[in-house]
């Protein structure tokens, strides 16, 4: 049997008397979009940082390719990221952008790949500052797969886009995902609905409903949206900027 792509089991991460994470167990066998959902204080960043090897569990284990994955020991060739808040260098230009990330990535021609990835080679001589947020967005997507990752894990990718570049990214993500396995991090219930292969609800760090809609809608006893399946379920309700409300 194939090992699942990413599989944790029992996570816990406690930061003093507060427990961000409790009991995580996930399995994710193959390409696709999962997409991580629920309110400001879940949970959601907090497991991500561990999933990405930039933090290291109180309790239980991450497996990356059916290997045990630590801060020490991440198979990081086999992995992108784009987080909440990408790192933007003062008068960086896009073009020089795109070559720092070539180069940390060690591919040769990485910098065109980048730039025509995110369709931006005519903007490179432009100050990252000066870009839309949907260019600087398609930009960072572009950095984190020039070396082809399995896997790519994404922080809130479209939280502060306009409507028109919320569904264009969106369109990248769900092609990338027809190629690798996409998790993505959001609180946007309609960008989850429109998006996900595969739904992981998550509240006060635990892990309270995971399958694809309409079996998540089927649980919820038939629930007609996604909001009202996520508040059967987790028994709160996100509000438009992600705070919860029980």
């Amino acid at each position: 049997m194939t090992a699942a792509v990413i599989r944790t089991e029992g996570l816990v991460v406690r930061h003093g008397a507060t427990t961000a994470l409790d009991g995580v167990d996930l399995s994710i066998e193959s390409a696709g979009l999962v997409v991580i959902l629920g309110p400001n204080g879940a949970g959601k960043t907090t497991l991500l940082d561990v999933l990405l090897g930039l933090a290291e569990p109180t309790e239980g284990r991450l497996l990356l390719f059916g290997e045990g994955a630590t801060p020490a020991r991440y198979p990081r060739r086999r992995v992108g990221a784009v987080l909440q808040r990408e790192v933007v260098l003062d008068r960086v230009t896009v073009g020089e952008y795109a070559e720092i990330f070539a180069a940390i990535h060690g591919i040769r021609g990485g910098a065109a790949r980048i730039l025509d990835g995110s369709n931006l080679a005519a903007r490179a001589g432009v100050p990252l500052d000066r870009i839309s947020g949907g260019e600087a967005q398609r930009l960072f997507i572009a950095a984190a797969t020039v070396h082809d990752p399995a896997i790519v894990f994404l922080d809130e990718p479209t939280s502060s886009l306009d409507p028109e570049s919320k569904a264009e990214i969106g369109e990248r993500l769900r092609a990338l995902a027809l190629r690798a396995t996409v998790v993505m991090a959001t609180h946007d219930l309609a960008e989850a609905e429109r998006l996900a292969d595969d739904l992981v609800f998550l509240t006060e760090g635990k892990v309270r409903a995971r399958g694809p809609r309409d079996e998540i809608l089927r649980e919820a006893g038939g629930a007609p949206t996604l909001a009202d399946a996520f508040f059967v379920l987790a028994r709160t309700r996100i509000g438009d900027r992600g705070d919860a409300r029980t």
